[in-house]
């Protein structure tokens, strides 16, 4: 066994060595509790045709419900989930996991509309902790050769989560109606809150930075279940100060402003298209004359089409490069969602055409965070990802709530569409721009070593 590394800012360094079963456990986990995630966040999606029906909820009410969640998500991300640099990340999962499981228990029999908003703002608060937790569990509980494929593990997760919800509700709706889509997803929460109490550690990085007593056993004990050589003793603290400042001028430094600002705009904007289809596509293919089963198990075919999507961006995307291909997904999805939006209602075609959407949409979210991660030094990636995601928590806001207040308006479905086609433009003038900032900037730095006498070196995307 060969002893872990400790980074200048008392970052956990993994060997590069091969994972152990413990290791890969805690990623399963991880993919699990996304899996669980993706069935919370479609639940409201697919129960809502019915339940706008049943209780008579104007369009305009069911965005405001649909943006409820992403509130709740937008202060678990900023709020809640950084609290797991005081007091550790193992009780705020826990936490964040058994207020899932009871959130989504209560919705399944809640009486009228607002004690369901009020439900699914908790719910988004446990969703919005959960995002930015599972990220940085697999990412420090892998080794560095797995991790890419960790993390690709666990966001696909998510999106077989979406499926596996879409396909219950699918069968739910034909048997025991809406309440039973909130009750499934409650008792699954509930199986990975048990499973979390035997297999979630704490934190390596906490305890190096917490340093209480005690603490140096449960490192060690951490270590010797991952193969890692046990510390003789605690590595020192780092000077979080510096680390801020760093990590600062990183994001926001002269070099890389334009960069960031344009990434921010391409989180939000492209999170407005993205979270108005995530919530409004049942409906919307409902209104086209779809049965709500139907509408509801179109997110089994979106679902695939959107692991593709994954899949595609992380194969091609080298090869294109992060940026142009990235570019080229968003503004493919703009035109498919004009093709949407003239479609006649014809069950065939509209699904066929959502599923392409599904697939340039996530293939893009996919590509916005390898960008985001290429953009930043490894002592600023969690930082400059961060407020990536941050950022498109406005947009998820936003996009339910003028989905719903356009079709409350009278919009027809091709006008909706055009005008979130309109928007969808926006990320991809953007990312277009900022991979020539990019590239111009590594395009110096090149010509500044050559100046040197330096080695010329490919330039870093």
């Amino acid at each position: 066994m060969v002893a872990a590394a400790v980074s200048e800012h008392g970052r956990m360094v993994d060997p590069p060595t091969r994972m152990s079963m413990y290791q890969w456990l805690v990623v399963a986990l991880c993919c699990l509790i996304n899996v669980a995630d993706g069935f919370d966040v479609v639940s409201l999606a697919v129960a809502a045709p019915v339940l706008s029906k049943e209780w008579i909820v104007d369009p305009a009410v069911l965005g405001t419900m649909f943006s409820a969640s992403a509130v709740g998500l937008t202060f678990g991300a900023f709020v809640v989930a950084p609290l797991a640099d005081k007091i550790g990340r193992r009780p705020i999962m826990l936490g964040a996991l058994g207020t899932l499981a009871a959130m989504l228990l209560l919705s399944g029999i809640a009486t009228n509309i607002w004690q369901l908003f009020v439900l699914r703002t908790i719910t988004g608060v446990g969703l919005g902790t959960l995002v930015v937790c599972l990220n940085t569990t697999v990412a420090e509980c892998a080794s560095d050769k797995s991790r890419n494929m960790a993390l690709a593990t666990l966001h696909i997760g998510f999106t077989f989560g979406m499926m596996l919800g879409s396909g219950i509700a699918a069968l739910a709706l034909q048997t025991s109606g809406w309440r039973m889509i909130f009750i499934a997803a409650g008792l699954i929460n509930t199986l990975t809150f048990a499973l979390s109490l035997f297999l979630l550690g704490e934190s390596r990085e906490f305890l190096v930075r917490r340093q209480a007593p005690g603490d140096l056993e449960k490192l060690n004990a951490l270590n010797r279940r991952m193969g890692i050589a046990p510390f003789p003793a605690m590595p020192l603290k780092p000077d979080a100060t510096k680390a801020r400042g760093a990590i600062l001028q990183a994001v926001l430094g002269p070099e890389m402003r334009t960069q960031t600002i344009l990434i921010w705009v391409a989180s939000v904007t492209y999170a407005i298209v993205g979270y108005f289809l995530l919530n409004w596509k049942p409906t919307i293919l409902a209104n086209a004359g779809l049965t709500p089963t139907l509408a509801a198990a179109s997110g089994i075919i979106t679902g695939a089409c959107g692991a593709l999507g994954h899949l595609a961006m992380g194969m091609l995307g080298r090869r294109v490069g992060e940026g142009r291909l990235t570019t080229i997904f968003f503004a493919a999805a703009a035109v498919s969602l004009v093709i949407f939006g003239i479609q006649p209602p014809d069950p065939i075609p509209l699904l066929a055409v959502a599923g392409i959407t599904t697939f340039f949409v996530v293939g893009a979210y996919t590509g916005l965070f390898l960008v985001s991660v290429l953009m930043y030094p490894a002592s600023a990636q969690n930082a400059g990802v961060g407020f990536v995601v941050g950022f498109g928590r406005i947009g998820a806001v936003i996009g339910p709530m003028l989905g719903g207040f356009l079709l409350s308006g009278g919009l027809s479905r091709m006008d909706t569409y055009f005008v979130f086609s309109a928007i969808a433009i926006v990320p991809a003038v953007t990312m277009y721009l900022a991979t020539r900032v990019s590239s111009r900037r590594a395009q110096g730095a090149t010509a500044d070593l050559d100046v040197k006498g330096g080695l010329n070196a490919e330039p870093a995307r």
